[in-house]
């Protein structure tokens, strides 16, 4: 039986559009320098970490996909903290132990949190931010890129080898928009993650959620979950008008 993880997303208001973690916003993160500038942030431990067996591959991918900057970043409430870290657990156990993932605000202060970026087309004409949609699919090979920046981002592994988030590389895609409305599915090997939103001029923000078909020892399913709340500027999202 599949494992749900959950985390209510906060309730969609013009206080939560308006919020902007600044160390990430005033300038959009380039991704050759992500793990740099996102692990400068903040005030994490120190020293050396057990921590092995990440890498930059994801992003190497999705930059040569044409996803250049982390610009968007997925946030819950103070209060749901611990279930925001179950549903991260989760998620990496695709690939990871759960233990190979450390703590990771579910406010993307500190340094660490849930950050992505896209790179998302309609199968036919370009979206309109301010205008309302015609119903249109989006292409198949839209992509999303989500990182996961936890207390071991940035430290030096056994090797003496900086520790990389946590990412994952979705390069298949499908979904529609309508009105100001956008369902995204993407997908890869390890299962799906689901953006379920509305769009202005400045901000797509909705509900994530994960539905992973495997775990990393091959025990079972995979658990699905949702993330929380994620927000992105529209036309860095999507291609616009």
């Amino acid at each position: 039986m599949k494992t749900s993880i959950t985390t209510q997303a906060a309730t969609p208001t013009k206080a939560t559009l308006a919020y902007r973690p600044t160390s990430y916003i005033k300038n959009v993160v380039a991704l050759f320098l992500a793990t740099v500038s996102l692990a400068a942030c903040g005030k994490k431990e120190e020293g050396a970490t057990p921590i092995v067996g990440r890498n930059g591959q994801a992003i190497s991918a999705a930059a040569a996909g044409g996803i250049t900057s982390l610009n968007g970043w997925v946030r819950v409430e103070a209060s749901e903290q611990d279930s925001f870290q179950d549903a991260l657990t989760g998620l990496i156990e695709a690939v990871l132990p759960p233990e190979y993932l450390g703590f990771v605000s579910g406010r993307a202060t500190g340094g660490t949190g849930l950050f992505l970026g896209g790179k998302v087309e309609l199968q036919t004409g370009i979206l309109s931010a301010t205008a309302s949609n015609p119903q249109t699919n989006v292409r198949t090979d839209s992509k999303l890129l989500i990182a996961i920046y936890d207390e071991f981002t940035g430290r030096p592994d056994a090797s003496g080898k900086n520790v990389e988030p946590i990412a994952r590389y979705l390069s298949q895609a499908s979904g529609y928009v309508q009105g100001n409305r956008a369902y995204l599915k993407f997908t890869d090997s390890l299962g799906s993650i689901e953006i379920d939103g509305t769009f202005d001029a400045n901000t797509f923000a909705g509900t994530m959620t994960y539905d992973n078909i495997r775990r990393y020892d091959g025990q079972g399913q995979g658990a699905a979950g949702n993330l929380g709340w994620v927000e992105v500027p529209t036309c860095q999202f999507f291609r616009c008008r």
